[in-house]
This record gives structure tokens, C-alpha cells and sequence, in this order.
């Protein structure tokens, strides 16, 4: 009789500990794809869309499961529509040097952003923050995720000198001073709207 007991204990304890694990996977599952919560819009080549946006910074926040930026854009009909764009992780814009102060609100940017399928949403690729005056140039952040040496990448550091607030090491964002005469030779030479930034 203990014996039997014993065997159906074992079938009962196996019996939960699948259970937990599916539950577990399922839940996995679930927050992966809240966390991308968004399929990104793709070219006819099958390749995530960039689309390049102007507007001006209406919400910046470092914070998880990704930093935020809401930039307020003019639509073609005229009227403001504003942009939802991801960043990385909190602990990662950090870690690379990012601060609450890196762009705020009222600040004129321009970004290249991959856009998603859902309106009004897309993660962020490059972004021109445009400076207040003549005597503070421009910056450009690059954003290039793990592919830190792409030949725009490398083509930016030989040009541009970098704003040194952003930590490089990380081979993932990069700051540039640009300023009107560097932009110039730059679309001369790259020529494109934001040619400078794209992949």
C-alpha cells in the first residue's frame, strides 16, 4: 500500500511540476510579446521601413521595459499628431550615458525611426537634435544596437567629432557634433534626407 502511495505521490509532484512549466513558458510567452508589442512595417524588399519624422520633443523618459520619446510632428494635413518612439532599457541608456537631460521637452529634433505597422509608433535609429543658437551646434545620436561598426557608423567618425557624453565602448549609440557646414558637406557627399544616419 505504501508503495502505491508512494508511486502516485511521484506521478502527482511530476504532474505539477509540468504544469508550473507550461504555465511559466506561457507566461514568458505572453511578456514577450507585450514587451514587442508592435510588428514593424516593412519595404517591398522585406526589410524594416525607416521613415525620417521633424518635430518637436513633447515627452522624453528613461525607464523600462524601454525609454520613450514623444516628439509632436505636423501630419500632411497640417494638423500635430504626436509619435511614440522606443529606446533601449533603462539600465542600458545609462550604462551608455544617457540622462532625463539628453533631450527635453520644447527641444527641435529630427529622427530616423524603423516605424511599426501601428500607427504613430516606431523605434528610434538616429536622432538631430537641433541646437537653440549659432554657438551650439547640433547633435546627432546614432543608435545602432549591437552593429556599432556599420560603414555609416564609421564613416560619421572619421567626419564628426563626438560629443563626449555618451560612452562608446558599448559599440551601440553614439553622439556627434554637426554642425551647419559639416550637415552641408555631409548631404553633399551622402546625399538623401538624413542620408547621413540611414543603414
Amino acid at each position: 500500500m505504501k508503495q502505491k502511495y508512494l508511486f502516485t505521490s511521484k506521478r502527482l509532484v511530476i504532474g505539477l511540476m509540468g504544469f508550473a512549466l507550461l504555465a511559466t513558458f506561457a507566461f514568458w510567452t505572453d511578456l514577450l510579446r507585450a514587451h514587442h508589442s508592435f510588428p514593424a512595417k516593412l519595404t517591398e524588399e522585406g526589410e524594416e521601413a525607416i521613415e525620417v519624422l521633424s518635430g518637436v520633443v513633447r515627452v522624453f523618459r528613461i525607464l523600462n521595459p524601454h525609454g520613450a520619446l514623444i516628439i509632436n510632428v505636423m501630419n500632411e494635413e497640417g494638423e500635430e499628431e504626436g509619435w511614440l518612439l522606443e529606446l533601449s532599457p533603462a539600465a542600458q541608456l545609462a550604462r551608455e550615458g544617457w540622462t532625463d537631460d539628453t533631450v527635453s521637452p520644447g527641444d527641435r529634433v529630427s529622427v530616423a525611426a524603423f516605424v511599426s505597422t501601428t500607427p504613430n509608433r516606431g523605434r528610434l535609429r538616429a536622432m538631430l537634435i537641433h541646437g537653440n543658437d549659432d554657438i551650439n551646434p547640433d547633435r546627432l545620436l546614432v543608435s545602432y544596437g549591437i552593429r556599432g561598426d556599420t560603414p555609416t557608423m564609421i564613416r560619421l567618425r572619421e567626419r564628426l567629432p563626438t560629443c563626449g557624453t555618451i560612452d562608446q565602448s558599448y559599440n551601440r549609440t553614439e553622439c556627434f557634433l554637426i554642425d551647419s557646414e559639416a550637415m552641408v558637406n555631409l548631404n553633399a557627399e551622402f546625399p538623401g534626407e538624413m542620408g547621413y544616419v540611414m543603414p
